[in-house]
Formats: structure tokens, C-alpha cells, sequence
């Protein structure tokens, strides 16, 4: 009976083997065009994403460095960095990860209304060119953003009521795909 069993048990093994057919190893270039078929249609879903949430004013700008004027750069927390626009309010904030900074993240934050927003696409090469001017209890600000077609290399520049300039580099994406923390707002 035990030998019955056993024999059982070996023959359903190794009829599931024979059952499954050996799976093909792909070569390395092959392995290298299915990558670039994936990261290609991966781009397109993204570039798909960005287009709507250009168009329906719904996008943040997380930066992951900072410039000036005279282009000294420095890198940042992405989280904490950004320019934001939800219809017609921008949020822009600078932030540190000290937590020293009159909206709690160790910068400034400043929410704002939207009086003008222009988007201009260069359908040839799919990247955007966005201007927005909002105005807050502290001012007004010029923001200029160009991106590429996916969003993964935007730069803005923010320029207020003085000479003062301040460039944003990082990627553009849907507020729900955002990950950027808001700190409290001056005014």
C-alpha cells in the first residue's frame, strides 16, 4: 500500500512536468527590445496622464534642485518643493527638511489665485511651454514652465515683484500621482 502510494506520488510529479512546456530564454538583445517596447509604452501612458492634467489645470511640479538668478544650484526634497496648480489656485513652496520656516517646513509656502493660464504645445517635438500668472496677498508672480512630452525633465522659472528668480528643476505630473507635502500658507 505505502509503495502504491509513493509511486502515486512520483508519477503525478513528474506528469506536471512533462505537462509544462520549458520556458524560452530570451537572449540579451532580445531582452533589451522588449525593455525599450515597455519603456516606450510606458512614456506614451505618461505623456497621456500629463496632457489631460495640463489641459484641466491639475499638475505639480516637484523639484528636485533649486537655482538662482545667477544659476547656483542646489539639490532639494522633492516633497517639499513645488509649484502646484488645482484649477484656477497655484501653491508654490521652498522647503528644507530643518522644519525652521514660518510654514513648517522650513521655507515658505504661498497659495495664490491664477489670473492667466497659456499652454502652448510644439506638436512636432510634443513638449509644452506653460505661463501662469497668479497674484497673492504678498504679490504677484510670473511662472514659466517648459516640459517635455512624459514630464520627467520640466524647468520653471518664478520671478516676483522684484529682479529676484528662482528656477525649479525637476518633473511635472497629476496632482494624484503627486507625493509633495503642503506646508501652511503665509496668507
Amino acid at each position: 500500500m505505502k509503495i502504491l502510494i509513493i509511486l502515486s506520488l512520483v508519477l503525478s510529479f513528474s506528469l506536471t512536468s512533462i505537462a509544462q512546456e520549458p520556458e524560452k530564454k530570451l537572449t540579451r538583445k532580445e531582452m533589451r527590445e522588449l525593455k525599450k517596447k515597455e519603456d516606450e509604452a510606458m512614456r506614451l501612458v505618461m505623456a497621456e496622464h500629463l496632457a489631460v492634467a495640463i489641459d484641466s489645470q491639475q499638475w505639480v511640479l516637484e523639484a528636485h534642485t533649486l537655482a538662482n538668478k545667477q544659476g547656483n544650484s542646489v539639490p532639494v526634497n522633492n516633497s517639499l518643493n513645488f509649484i502646484a496648480l488645482e484649477g484656477d489656485e497655484a501653491f508654490v513652496q521652498l522647503g528644507s527638511n530643518s522644519g525652521l520656516g514660518t510654514n513648517g517646513v522650513g521655507g515658505v509656502s504661498v497659495r495664490a489665485n491664477v489670473s492667466k493660464y497659456e499652454v502652448k504645445k510644439n506638436e512636432k517635438k510634443g513638449t509644452y511651454y506653460i505661463v501662469v500668472f497668479a497674484s497673492s496677498a504678498i504679490g504677484s508672480f510670473d511662472i514659466r514652465i517648459d516640459t517635455n512630452s512624459d514630464g520627467q525633465m520640466a524647468s520653471a522659472t518664478i520671478q516676483g515683484n522684484t529682479s529676484k528668480q528662482v528656477r525649479y528643476r525637476g518633473q511635472l505630473v497629476p496632482v494624484q500621482n503627486s507625493t509633495v507635502y503642503k506646508g501652511t500658507p503665509l496668507f
